[in-house]
């Protein structure tokens, strides 16, 4: 079974971690208020000659604002290997929020100027003109 990706226009293998890909952009999108045009799936980036791939890349003005790693649903997200990978996003990209999610579960936090803050929602799109 494969799936279509509003975001890179073509079908996909539905897998686990695919299918919780998928919702995250549509909830992105439907729910938050992103434009399809600030959403990146898996961003190809290489820092100090290792290649990462970050599973969805939002961009505000141009910049990273949120970065979200996707997880099957058997995996456990508050795992230090979960958290190890997308810090390691962090620290190359410096968004301002981080998202962990394996479909039932999500980790959301903030980075502020104190430290970081948890949330219960993905923040909404402030549209501004």
């Amino acid at each position: 079974m494969y799936v279509f990706c509003l975001i890179r226009k073509k079908y996909y293998l539905l897998t686990k971690e695919e299918l919780v890909r998928q919702k995250i952009i549509y909830y992105l999108i439907k729910n938050r208020g992103y434009n399809v045009q600030e959403i990146y799936v898996e961003f190809n980036s290489t820092f100090y000659n290792i290649k990462n791939r970050i599973d969805i890349l939002v961009l505000k003005n141009k910049r990273p604002f949120i970065m979200v790693e996707c997880k099957s649903p058997e995996v456990n997200i508050s795992s230090s290997k979960s958290f190890d990978q997308i810090m390691k996003y962090y620290l190359r990209f410096k968004s301002q929020y981080l998202v962990l999610t394996n479909g039932i579960k999500n980790i959301i936090f903030e980075f502020k100027n104190n430290g970081i803050e948890f949330l219960k929602k993905i923040p909404k799109n402030k549209i501004t003109y």
